[in-house]
């Protein structure tokens, strides 16, 4: 998972939660086996932006925006996870942020990639055998 947010949105606790918290939203969703070694290839990652770097209708945005763009093994999300993870993602976000008010600045994009063209740990992925509890990294 991917969030980019202008800089200060997030402080280094509230990355720290959002990580958290979108790990175990994404491992629900995709009903992987909780374990360290499942965990351990759940990423989140930040990408701060320059507040003049964000725009909104060809202007620099008047308040944070937020995008957070999440790859899932296709098959892994059926409809309703999907929509779980829009909006759940999108208030972990809101809940942490640093953005005031209101509803939150922020899309969430989830994109399907197939199995074949995933690899974790120099192995191609195999969501079944993540969903198995015997599944090791490596």
């Amino acid at each position: 998972m991917f969030v980019h947010a202008p800089s200060g949105v997030f402080t280094t606790e509230a990355r720290t939660r959002v990580a958290a918290e979108l790990t175990d939203l994404g491992m629900a969703c995709e009903r992987l086996t909780d374990t360290p070694a499942i965990r351990s290839g759940v990423w989140v990652i930040f990408a701060e932006h320059e507040p003049d770097a964000v725009f909104s209708g060809g202007e620099v945005a008047s308040r944070p925006i937020i995008a957070l763009l999440i790859n899932a093994i296709k098959g892994g999300l059926d409809d309703p996870a999907k929509k779980r993870l829009i909006e759940e993602g999108t208030a972990i976000l809101g809940k942490h942020a640093a953005i005031g008010e209101g509803k939150v600045p922020a899309y969430v994009a989830v994109q399907e990639i197939a199995e074949i063209n995933w690899g974790m740990y120099g192995k191609q992925a195999d969501l079944s055998a993540m969903r198995e509890p015997e599944w090791k990294a490596g």
